[in-house]
């Protein structure tokens, strides 16, 4: 679903922005982009031995949230590509969530 009178901030975008990107004024494609780079940087942070913070974890929270009701959205116009997209960041997000269970049982044995 899209507003008429919101264009992506990215420069040089020019798409519509949906409804439930408003806040962030940033297409889908954009959205999942910093997302995707969010949580690598989450993964690595985590690899390298820092502790996922607060802030991060609930972030993380909110894009399962997202992720699973812009795909139940029946209005949402998205294409092949966007939904493979969201479901890969759902899955992201489960497989940082997985290493963070074993490696937080590991560390307790």
């Amino acid at each position: 679903m899209t507003t008429h009178n919101r264009i992506c901030q990215t420069p040089g975008c020019g798409v519509e922005v949906p409804v439930v990107l408003e806040i962030e004024g940033l297409c889908l494609n954009h959205y999942l982009e910093g997302a995707f780079q969010r949580l690598a940087v989450a993964t690595q942070d985590f690899q390298n031995g820092r502790d996922l913070d607060y802030y991060t974890m609930e972030w993380l929270l909110a894009q399962v949230d997202f992720a699973v009701e812009s795909l139940a959205e029946e209005y949402a116009n998205w294409d092949a590509d966007q939904r493979s997209k969201l479901l890969e960041l759902l899955l992201g997000v489960a497989n940082l969530n997985e290493y963070v269970r074993h490696e937080t049982v590991m560390a307790r044995h």
